[in-house]
């Protein structure tokens, strides 16, 4: 696992011999970004926006057809948005939607989370969203968890201090996979609920960048098909 984090990113998902979307991300240019772009924006990501040095800079990890990244673009109308995806239609579909909706404080680039010191100068960002990760339930998949001590390494390396982390799933073993992983020093649990949609979303006191309460795409069809969304809240206190 912690080679493979040391090489290039490359996708097998992107296939950009074939895929047509490559070309699209350019119909959407600045806002959509291949992952060159997007490692050239690194430690430059409020200049690129022309936002304010002091502006928050959030990051939602795997923001798939854009419907949760729009919404906290409304929401937070102060900060920049970074959206990394793995598929470059998603990343043309994200900035399609933001763009219609008129934000321009916002970028999507074809990228894996699983690299982000190539992406962000250190104590860049200011909160992170992780909707719904893959969750790779057989046991001989587990390495390909985005939820690994490596990649809370990078979120440490990525975040100022107080910065918070959000993680959102349908796959039950990622809340005390995601409590576990950041039991550790410098890191302080915000909440945890194991259903949040038992009782009326509330926005959790003293927070930044509460979100839970926006459905994600995936979330709302997970919903509809009976699951129950955890939700797991950190904070950065190093």
């Amino acid at each position: 696992m912690a080679d493979e984090r040391l090489r290039p990113f490359k996708s097998s998902l992107g296939r950009t011999e074939a895929n047509p979307y490559v070309e699209k991300l350019s119909e959407f240019a600045p806002y959509a970004m291949t992952s060159d772009q997007g490692e050239a924006a690194r430690g430059q990501w409020r200049e690129q926006m022309g936002l304010p040095a002091d502006a928050p800079l959030l990051l939602e990890v795997g923001p798939g057809n854009g419907f949760f990244f729009r919404e906290v673009l409304d929401r937070f109308g102060d900060a920049g948005i970074v959206g990394i995806e793995v598929r470059f239609k998603r990343v043309w579909l994200t900035a399609r939607k933001s763009v219609e909706e008129g934000h321009t404080r916002f970028r999507v680039l074809h990228h894996h989370a699983s690299h982000l010191d190539d992406l962000f100068a250190p104590g860049e960002l200011d909160g992170v969203y992780i909707n719904h990760p893959d969750p790779w339930p057989k046991q001989k998949h587990h390495k390909h968890r985005l939820l690994q001590p490596a990649f809370r390494d990078l979120l440490q390396r990525a975040l100022k201090p107080l910065s918070e982390v959000w993680i959102k799933s349908d796959f039950a073993d990622f809340g005390p996979i995601a409590c576990d992983l950041f039991d550790t020093p410098g890191w302080e649990r915000l909440t945890f609920t194991a259903d949040l949609h038992a009782a009326p979303t509330e926005p959790l006191p003293g927070t930044r960048f509460w979100a839970a309460d926006v459905e994600t795409n995936y979330e709302k069809k997970s919903r509809r098909a009976g699951a129950v969304i955890l939700l797991a809240g950190f904070v950065w206190r190093p």
